[in-house]
């Protein structure tokens, strides 16, 4: 049966203070409104047993004693919040922030929240968010791991208690779980490569810290063309830094104040591409005239720099998507996925100006 309000319903707006906030309770939504409990909980779920006069009065109480559901309970109850933790280096990243758009897309889709942190590409952060999350009892975990994850220990919480775990773009080493990346090992090919079929002989290289899979395999794509090619591979061309600006820029310092000869330059990403264009620009050093450079990720400034950056395509977003749905399927055991899948993006040489010039 469907039960009505009370006679008497707010009018005023209760005056809870700060410390009130979040402690109102479902009870006190029913007795003000002189209804049960349970119509209330049902009322604020926007069950249609409810009739609707009902559920607006419900809510518009709800809201004026400033009452906040206690989700936390109520996955308790539920044994399920409908809530997926996601974990990343940083949101600024181009790539990242293209895989969150991704994620939240396919996530909502399937009526899940997403809560994000951030590492900061430190591992002592990154623990502690892993911590986090686990306590906020979210049904599920993506995760890019920081740059310096060498193992995925402190993530043994959610695999020992079988909450499942996805990690996408970068991931620990050994893990043998679920796993979304791209070729990385073909996209430091297809960049070297191209550099050499342009003319390049002396090719450096800026990598990412070599504890991460990413900048591992970028290199060993680097390492693999040269080898193709005959060309031996020279360590005072490879430089391992954090990949930022200010690194990509003081990297380009050393080349050109140590006069290292180079006639190219990979770098496994744009920022660190385009601060070397910036830097060569300052020392009047043509590019693609006398080095040319390739980048990696695709981002939004490897199109707005002069000339214009030949990067790698990786597909964050499309990564982001089959990130979440694979968490999805495994959370809602809509489909058998077969243990330690691995799935690879491919990816893709954009040509521009600072390989080819104005062709």
């Amino acid at each position: 049966m469907k039960q009505q309000p009370g006679k008497q319903p707010a009018t005023k707006k209760a005056n809870a203070n700060k410390d009130d906030v979040g402690k109102v309770t479902i009870y006190d939504i029913a007795n003000r409104l002189k209804i049960s409990a349970s119509t209330v909980s049902r009322a604020l779920q926007n069950n249609s047993l409810i009739n609707k006069e009902t559920r607006e009065l419900v809510q518009q109480t709800a809201d004026e004693l400033g009452y906040v559901p206690n989700w936390i309970a109520s996955s308790l109850r539920k044994k399920r919040s409908n809530i997926i933790g996601l974990i990343v280096p940083r949101t600024s990243m181009y790539f990242q922030s293209n895989a969150i758009s991704g994620i939240q897309h396919e996530a909502h889709k399937h009526g899940f929240s997403v809560v994000i942190a951030q590492s900061g590409e430190s591992v002592a952060m990154e623990k502690e968010v892993v911590q986090t999350l686990y306590s906020l009892r979210v049904d599920g975990l993506l995760a890019a791991s920081s740059m310096f994850t060498t193992s995925y220990e402190h993530f043994n919480p959610f695999i020992k208690n079988n909450i499942p775990l996805v990690f996408f773009d970068r991931v620990p080493s050994g893990f043998d779980g679920f796993a979304v990346t791209g070729d990385d090992f073909k996209g430091g090919f297809l960049a070297t490569e191209h550099l050499i079929l342009q003319g390049c002989k002396n090719i450096a290289h800026f990598a990412g810290a070599l504890t991460c899979n990413l900048y591992e395999k970028r290199l060993a794509g680097y390492k693999a063309a040269l080898e193709k090619y005959k060309i031996p591979f020279n360590q005072d061309l490879l430089f391992v830094h954090n990949l930022t600006l200010d690194a990509g820029a003081e990297a380009a310092k050393k080349i050109f104040s140590e006069k290292i000869k180079i006639d190219g330059l990979f770098a496994a990403n744009d920022s660190s591409a385009v601060a070397f264009i910036q830097e060569a620009r300052k020392h009047k050093i043509d590019v693609p005239g006398k080095i040319k450079v390739v980048g990696y990720s695709n981002d939004l400034s490897s199109r707005i720099i002069s000339p214009s950056l030949t990067t790698i395509e990786q597909s964050g977003y499309r990564m982001g998507e089959k990130a979440a749905s694979t968490l999805v399927s495994i959370i809602n055991k809509t489909e058998q996925i077969a243990l330690n899948q691995q799935y690879v993006f491919d990816v893709e040489l954009i040509l521009r100006e600072s390989t080819i010039g104005n062709q």
